[in-house]
């Protein structure tokens, strides 16, 4: 069968900018979703949930078509739920990424291949680390010690103190061929959150894969998100929207719109489609 048309598209980030701090979407900002689709537009949630964590704050009705979920590493199909791309470390990648940052004294998760992404081992750095007891309690159910090398890994996942930006510069110079993601910590609002996946992983390459999947050469394209992991895709696209109070620092192209308690993708919605309507 194959993929419906559709003549732009538009993809938000979740948490932070979708979601309310209450972890749900308003009725307003789903409605804008629903008036996409009236309008033709491929619609797709990015972030940096795993398929397990993204399914527990969206129900099966609601109204997208993609999940760009672990920050691209994976495209789900909706409702569906069947994976059109994934990636993966190698089993030296792994090796060569567990060395550098034991050697920088970090503390770090290594995520499952998928399905299995919410599952994963960690290692205690030297340093103790709030936020990594924080995530790692949090997850408790599908943490195990590091106990040996895997022989495939979606990602890594290193949490670093916030004023170590040193220490997030030095994990992506001493990784070229990996995609190194800086994101900020959910849970405290401030600590570094240091994501490793094979080359090319970004939500900004998944972005890329819907336009080619779906024939969308030229079309109009928007996103609005809230975090440096989010950078990439705001670059990509022609309308890129950033919610007030975002962690990125302001570039004069992006398009502010209200908080995420505050109907931001509602906003950005009804530009886009007055930008899409008088194109």
């Amino acid at each position: 069968m194959n993929p419906p048309s559709f003549r732009a598209i538009f993809v938000s980030d979740l948490d932070g900018t979708l979601l309310r701090d209450d972890k749900t979407a308003s009725r307003k900002d789903t409605q804008a979703l629903c008036e996409l689709q009236k309008h033709g537009v491929l619609r797709a949630v990015a972030t940096g949930r795993s398929i397990h964590s993204a399914r527990k704050c969206l129900p099966p009705d609601f109204p997208v078509d993609y999940l760009i979920v672990s920050t691209g590493n994976q495209i789900i199909r909706w409702p569906d739920g069947e994976a059109l791309q994934s990636a993966r470390l190698t089993s030296p990648e792994i090796e060569k990424t567990r060395e550098l940052l034991t050697g920088l004294g970090v503390n770090f998760m290594i995520h499952d291949d998928f399905p299995d992404t919410h599952h994963f081992s960690y290692h205690r750095g030297p340093a103790p680390s709030a936020d990594f007891e924080r995530r790692l309690n949090l997850h408790a159910a599908y943490a195990r010690e590091y106990a040996g090398l895997p022989g495939s890994a979606s990602q890594f996942l290193a949490v670093l103190d916030p004023a170590r930006d040193d220490l997030f510069h030095a994990i992506a110079k001493a990784s070229p061929e990996l995609s190194v993601v800086r994101a900020t910590s959910p849970l405290d609002n401030s600590s570094i959150w240091v994501e490793i996946f094979a080359r090319g992983v970004s939500k900004a390459s998944a972005i890329d894969a819907l336009l080619h999947r779906h024939g969308l050469n030229g079309v109009l394209t928007g996103a609005i998100g809230n975090d440096h992991n989010d950078r990439e895709m705001l670059e990509r696209v022609h309308l890129p929207y950033v919610v007030a109070g975002a962690f990125l620092p302001h570039e004069p192209r992006y398009i502010k719109t209200p908080g995420n308690n505050s109907g931001a993708v509602s906003f950005a919605v009804s530009h886009f489609l007055k930008a899409l309507n008088h194109a």
